[in-house]
């Protein structure tokens, strides 16, 4: 009976000790992303892609437990908002399809793309306290739950194939990319095009889905999972209040190469070329948050 009461108040202290030193908190703050990926080039060596910062947003719990008064570990759980402002310029082509049959043209392809990515994040990270600054660092790992896009094309230049090199009228879509729900060779919308190639009008969307020019493909464009390196600074402005800093890294390839085709060139056979390449989330968080 001794045993179990002197277990009892044992397994309480414990606890109790385990209590003293977790800490749950809060926090949101301002996401600065961008894709870390290689560009197409023209036949140059000339850059045709860009990949800018855009600005999104997180929002979400935190959990530590503190070894000591100057050393811990820390989880979190966010909604994160990340993507890229993206844009191709440069030669390109254009598959025109009808009933029966497809025409491929060669012009100048110019894409302004936003994209939206979410994902919930977990962090996991160890941290040490110096004075009022507080340095931590550690791994995360990401799953996606929304991907979308928006932004416009214009296709300039357009000619068919030589020896007939028919000129095609200049093309202005609008681009509206659910990347998860989109069906292949699908527009959005009602609103409708007349093309004429090669003697040919062809009807297509105004608006272009995420995979319009896939008819024939139910790939999608990312993948679910990201992880990565995290790492960053704080100062905390009372003992419980804070603002910080940090960077993160991503190692996996965000993009599904099945689904990430060529904006500048088709294959020897005038199907799409996938690229075999590596896209990568980087971003930098700027936080406020509130420990308990």
């Amino acid at each position: 009976m001794q045993l179990k009461i002197t277990g009892v108040l044992l397994f309480c202290l414990l606890s109790f000790g385990l209590q003293a030193q977790l800490r749950y908190g809060f926090k949101t703050g301002l996401n600065f992303s961008r894709f870390s990926a290689p560009s197409e080039q023209d036949a140059n060596g000339k850059n045709l892609e860009t990949f800018e910062n855009i600005t999104g947003f997180h929002i979400g719990m935190t959990f530590g437990y503190n070894f000591t008064d100057h050393f811990g570990v820390r989880g979190e759980l966010l909604y994160s908002k990340k993507g890229v402002k993206y844009s191709f310029d440069g030669p390109s082509f254009r598959v025109f399809r009808y009933d029966g049959g497809r025409t491929i043209t060669t012009g100048n392809s110019k894409y302004l793309l936003k994209i939206n990515n979410a994902y919930f994040d977990l962090p996991v990270m160890a941290f040490a306290r110096l004075g009022d600054f507080e340095v931590s660092g550690g791994v995360y790992g990401s799953v996606l739950v929304q991907t979308i896009g928006e932004g416009s094309l214009s296709y300039t230049g357009g000619k068919t194939a030589a020896p007939l090199n028919n000129p095609v009228a200049d093309v202005e879509y609008n681009l509206s990319y659910n990347y998860r729900r989109d069906d292949p060779g699908k527009g959005i919308g009602t609103d409708q095009l007349l093309v004429k190639v090669d003697a040919r009008n062809i009807q297509m969307p105004k608006t272009l889905g995420a995979y319009y020019d896939f008819p024939d493909s139910n790939s999608k464009a990312f993948n679910n999972f990201d992880y990565g390196l995290i790492g960053g600074v704080a100062y905390y402005l009372s003992s419980s209040l804070y603002a910080g800093v940090r960077v993160q890294y991503g190692f996996a390839d965000l993009t599904n190469n099945s689904a990430d085709a060529s904006k500048g060139s088709l294959d020897n056979t005038g199907n799409f070329r996938f690229l075999d390449d590596k896209d990568h989330n980087f971003q930098i968080q700027a936080s406020v948050g509130f420990s308990f």
